[in-house]
């Protein structure tokens, strides 16, 4: 059975908030999911969790983190019956004046009541290592990457669920025992009950 994590909504915004208010080039959704996608990435293989517990989807353009690309899509088209997405607009606004709308920071959060510490470290790094990239670039690494072209290869439904375990596949940066330990925290919390652990 295929490991699962509880999406993390105030984690999600946090994270938005912070790589929104870090003012990386052409942040729109794209981009924006991008990041997040690959911090999630980045905080998994070393802490065996990632930091959303989004469900990645491989689309055309790559990896997505589906819920949050969902919220976004209904921030931008001021569709505000989820409460998140009313939370969101809170913090965050659309800059429409573009072809494809920027994502800015509205008002500070305390990144402290949502985050780690290693939570917050991997968005810094994550924006350090590809916060200046295209998304053209973001696309092309992201497309090589054995998880996404696994589920992409299935071709058994649209935009089909990337697996958590295959993250871990051909990253250099995945550190020793913690495949192993994300699937026995999702044994205990499945037999226990417990949304995260």
């Amino acid at each position: 059975m295929a490991v699962a994590f509880q999406y993390d909504f105030d984690s999600a915004l946090a994270a938005i908030v912070f790589f929104s208010s870090r003012k990386p080039d052409a942040l729109d959704k794209y981009k924006l999911c991008k990041l997040i996608f690959l911090a999630d990435k980045f905080h998994l293989v070393r802490y065996a969790r990632p930091i959303t517990g989004d469900r990645n989807c491989a689309m055309e353009y790559g990896p997505v983190p589906s819920v949050t690309l969902d919220l976004l899509n209904d921030l931008i088209s001021e569709n505000y019956k989820d409460e998140r997405v009313r939370k969101m607009a809170d913090f965050l606004e659309v800059d429409r004046r573009y072809q494809y709308p920027r994502i800015n920071p509205k008002q500070k959060i305390e990144f402290e009541d949502s985050l780690s510490h290693s939570d917050i470290q991997a968005l810094e790094e994550t924006l350090k290592k590809h916060g200046d990239k295209t998304f053209d670039e973001l696309k092309s690494l992201t497309h090589e990457m054995p998880a996404y072209r696994k589920a992409w290869g299935a071709g058994e439904s649209r935009n089909p669920a990337m697996m958590y375990e295959d993250l871990f596949t051909e990253d250099g940066d995945a550190m020793s025992g913690v495949l192993e330990e994300m699937i026995e925290n999702d044994e205990l919390r499945q037999a226990f009950g417990f949304s995260q652990i």
